[in-house]
């Protein structure tokens, strides 16, 4: 047994699935124990098209599984190619174990082939700063522990990725026997269960003084708030409060619920604004954001005030609210379990209002009820003949794709148009990747996504620039017959770029991309393709049967070039 069966160990130990890569061959010890893992039923590994494009699909595969994402390059180019990914999942908060390789230890400084240590180029340092772990093992009873410390780190407060750089002679030495720590998985992946109990006791004597004086209180809910909806909404209706998300927030509160406002920040909406400059608002509960640029409209005053109580499970956050009127840490679903519990006498909303079925709501009106969108026209059905705008397309798809499809939106127009306009009955189906805002990013993600569950399509949206970025990941889902729906909304530019540049330019500059046929290009690649270019060829593709085909199909959508994405705050 090596050292790499002792880390395919661990990762078995952790559920992992599948490694994602490409080798090397200071990595091949490494593939060596994943392909004798496959045979007894383990973690597989995976080979990606490229290195960027192999930390995107362990994003979107930790992203839907749950589990911790596994990626892994060779030393030099591979390791740098990696670093875009790992710093979008860093700035994701985004658990992922990212392995590396080296040259042999005793090799190093002296010029060897593709040298990465700190005496070569300096693959650590560039790490450093994008994980939450960063760690070179220089001895074979060194990697055990650092194993054990990276797992801990990449599933900790705050989640992230955590990189090992492992020599190859290491990586091919005898283990001294199975795993030390067979708990380990038991131990790291505990629920967190802590609460300032202290802060969550002022919090309610703030919010009951509130409710004394027939004050109203707002909720803004950001990413992290994912897999606390519901607790959160059973206290805004016990509150009467509003419901506003940050952009990552749309992911945690649906958006037809009769309290929801819709989005405060880029893209966001008006009603959101209004929610929040009600005069009646006493409080603003902000809640599992970070507080950045895009979820505060960059930092209005309506949220960044002492109007403001900052509830999160990391408290390096509160750094960004000094002006908060408190500060409450904790498990956010902890957190309002128990607030429910104590308000449990309270109830705002009629019974027939709670009760209400999303899904019937969103087939008989696509467009929430409480959420004021800047043009409505945008997401009625397009005319004969008429180039598509991009909420067109979202209608579209959701309305005839299963309910648990899952959407992966891609850095370009698609984002601040899915912000504004994309609105689905099971909001933890949306996924972005805005904090880094790192372009091709969704077309390896919903790859991943198909990994971690081949149940329902896995849907890239991207842009022309973006899926030319990346597009090569699709012969992966080729390869593996996974159930991906590559969206390209095809305006012929870098359209997110022409559309800024437009607002603050200084010269009249082209963003433009040549024609290209995305559909042959699929086609090529062994996917499935349609050209969409009027609303009749939607009614020609057989969604029943694209809907549950194992294996990934391409749509080339022409869009309308001209028409601007929202970009800034309605």
């Amino acid at each position: 047994m090596t050292l790499s069966d002792l880390i395919v160990e661990y990762l078995e130990q952790f559920g992992v699935e599948y490694v994602f890569g490409i080798p090397g061959s200071p990595l091949g010890p490494l593939f060596d124990a994943l392909a004798r893992s496959e045979l007894r039923g383990g973690p597989r590994a995976v080979l990606a098209r490229h290195e960027a494009g192999a930390a995107f699909i362990a994003d979107g595969y930790a992203r839907e599984s749950g589990k911790i994402g596994v990626c892994c390059s060779t030393t030099g180019p591979g390791a740098t190619n990696l670093i875009t990914g790992v710093a979008s999942a860093y700035a994701e908060q985004v658990p992922m174990l990212v392995i590396t390789s080296q040259t042999r230890i005793a090799d190093f400084s002296f010029g060897s082939f593709q040298d990465s240590s700190r005496d070569g180029v300096d693959i650590m340092s560039m790490f450093d700063h994008c994980t939450r772990y960063n760690s070179m093992v220089t001895h074979p009873n060194q990697l055990e522990k650092k194993l054990a410390a990276a797992l801990t780190s990449a599933l900790g407060s705050p989640k992230g990725p955590a990189h090992l750089s492992i020599p190859i002679d290491i990586f091919s030495a005898a283990a001294n026997g199975p795993a030390s720590f067979s708990k380990l998985h038991a131990l790291v992946g505990a629920e967190e269960g802590t609460i300032d109990t202290a802060a969550l006791d002022r919090l309610v004597d703030e919010i009951t003084a509130v409710v004394n004086r027939g004050g109203k209180i707002a909720i803004l809910a950001g990413h992290s708030c994912i897999g606390a909806g519901k607790e959160i909404t059973s206290f805004a209706e016990r509150m009467g409060a509003e419901i506003v998300t940050t952009p990552r927030g749309k992911s945690s509160i649906n958006p037809y619920h009769p309290l929801a406002r819709g989005v405060f920040g880029c893209a966001g909406h008006a009603s959101a604004r209004r929610a929040l400059a009600n005069d009646k608002v006493e409080l603003v509960l902000a809640v599992g954001t970070n507080l950045g640029e895009w979820s505060t409209s960059k930092w209005d005053p309506l949220v960044m005030s002492d109007r403001m109580i900052h509830i999160h499970r990391d408290r390096a956050t509160f750094s960004r609210s000094p002006m908060a009127r408190l500060h409450v840490a904790g498990s956010i679903n902890l957190i309002f379990a128990k607030l429910n519990e104590l308000f449990k006498e309270s109830k705002q909303l009629s019974s027939r209002t709670e009760e209400f079925n999303p899904d019937t709501l969103a087939s008989n009106e696509y467009l929430p009820a409480g959420i004021e969108v800047r043009n409505k026209v945008c997401c009625q059905p397009a005319g004969p003949a008429q180039l598509f705008k991009a909420p067109q397309v979202y209608r579209e798809l959701i309305r005839r794709l299963p309910r648990e499809t899952r959407f992966f939106i891609d850095n370009s127009n698609s984002v601040p148009w899915s912000i504004h306009y994309f609105f689905h009955p099971r909001p933890e189906c949306y996924h972005l990747s805005i904090e880094f805002a790192t372009m091709a990013w969704a077309v390896g993600a919903a790859i991943g996504g198909a990994f971690a569950n081949q149940a329902a399509p896995s849907v890239c949206i991207a842009g022309d620039g973006c899926y030319l970025m990346s597009g090569q990941e699709i012969t992966v889902a080729v390869e593996r017959q996974l159930p991906v729906l590559f969206v390209v909304l095809n305006d012929q530019a870098y359209g997110l770029i022409r559309h800024g540049h437009r607002i603050t330019g200084a010269e009249k500059v082209e963003y433009r991309i040549p024609p290209v046929d995305f559909a042959q290009m699929a086609r090529a690649a062994g996917a499935e393709a349609h050209t969409i270019k009027e609303a009749k060829d939607f009614d020609s593709i057989d969604w029943q049967a694209l809907a549950v085909r194992q294996g990934p199909t391409l749509l080339n959508i022409l869009i309308d070039p001209e028409e601007p994405p929202p970009l800034a705050m309605a």
